[in-house]
């Protein structure tokens, strides 16, 4: 088979047709292990590094595509709606964003949604919500275009609908909102959604053809939702955002972390091009989600980044990457990666090892796939 291109042989993918390769996908670089790729380049770091050497990294270990994150949303039209003080203080929130979140650092904490009234508020407030101007889209359709002729898909991430809808109330009171104001917080996710889709077609206009929503609903053995309620809040938005996809020629890929197992069929239904990262941790088997649901949906990652990418050998690392390949290549529809993030813990000979396995035992036809 001629060699494709890397957006070639992605799209052909996710269409479930056999490339001539399988593609690989790396979400995040954590910067300790960028860092790691940039000594093997022979990068001198006492230099200025570029923004982008994350993507010069990802190119230096052979992926084909990686998240770029480009949530461009304008939040600051109209004013952001006041949470009580006596909310904070019961909920102990010393602050909170335009995405009614609270962070420590980087790391998530806890939403301020807890009432019905304030629910009603965010939600017009959200409706109110619009992309940022054209600038910076055509500012990342020269990111996209320069970085496909390098050898890698830059896929744009951006929106959100069932993290933002539980992260924005916090899970300490999501359960209770569902039980006793569902409409809202039905309201609350259709609108994440409009937003999204208008952001989304910002991409869609100036011919990019692949985004990413990282809109994490599960923890390790569940979903955070009841998938009952998954279903009637998040399966309708995630059609309208499929639909419109699909309507430019474009493919709708979704993250979470977590066992999505409950949500596939909903994912399914819902006209989802692709499903990142099957996290190994969590319990995702890629042998049993290729015969279940492999027809259907593009499965994406699923290599464990701690037991195989951080305490494994380069040899346990090819073993595993192979075990995917025989899991899930078999007729496309299987995009290899690791089931996180790059993690700084990484090692980079394992990964490299892995990038490597697929380009040497990942070709189609799969009659050459276990060789030894």
């Amino acid at each position: 088979m001629i060699d494709m291109n890397v957006h070639e042989r992605i799209i052909k993918t996710l269409e479930h047709e056999e490339p001539d390769r399988v593609p690989t996908l790396a979400q995040f670089f954590d910067y300790p292990f960028t860092k790691k790729v940039v000594e093997k380049m022979g990068i001198d770091e006492s230099k200025h590094l570029s923004k982008h050497i994350m993507y010069e990294a990802a190119i230096h270990m052979g992926f084909d595509s990686i998240w770029y994150h480009y949530d461009r949303i304008r939040t600051h039209s109209h004013k952001r709606p006041e949470v009580p003080e006596e909310i904070l203080k019961e909920y102990n929130i010393k602050s909170y964003t335009e995405w009614a979140s609270y962070y420590e650092g980087d790391w998530y904490r806890d939403g301020v949604l807890k009432t019905p009234e304030l629910l009603k508020e965010w939600i017009a407030y959200i409706n109110t919500w619009e992309p940022a101007g054209d600038i910076h889209f055509k500012s990342f359709k020269k990111i996209w275009d320069r970085y496909l002729q390098k050898g890698l898909v830059t896929i744009p991430t951006g929106g959100s609908v069932a993290f933002a809808s539980w992260s924005m109330i916090g899970i300490n009171r999501f359960a209770y909102m569902i039980r006793k104001h569902f409409n809202l917080v039905k309201e609350l996710a259709k609108a994440l959604g409009r937003i999204t889709k208008e952001l989304q077609n910002c991409f869609f206009e100036k011919e990019i053809d692949l985004v990413f929503i990282c809109d994490d609903w599960a923890l390790k053995g569940s979903t955070i939702y009841n998938p009952k309620y998954w279903n009637e809040i998040v399966t309708p938005v995630y059609k309208e955002l499929s639909k419109n996809a699909h309507k430019h020629g474009a493919k709708l890929l979704i993250h979470s972390d977590g066992d999505v197992t409950e949500t596939m069929p909903y994912l399914i239904n819902s006209g989802v091009d692709g499903i990142d990262p099957l996290e190994y941790e969590s319990g995702m088997r890629l042998k049993h989600l290729k015969e279940e649901y492999g027809a259907d949906i593009c499965l994406i990652g699923n290599i464990s980044a701690t037991y195989v990418l951080t305490y494994g050998s380069i040899e346990t690392t090819i073993e595993a990457t192979k075990q995917a390949l025989q899991d899930a290549a078999k007729g496309g529809g299987f995009i290899l990666g690791a089931g996180s993030d790059i993690l700084s813990t990484c090692k980079y000979e394992n990964v490299k090892a892995m990038i490597d396995t697929v380009k040497k035992h990942g070709s189609y036809p799969l009659g050459r796939l276990i060789e030894k």
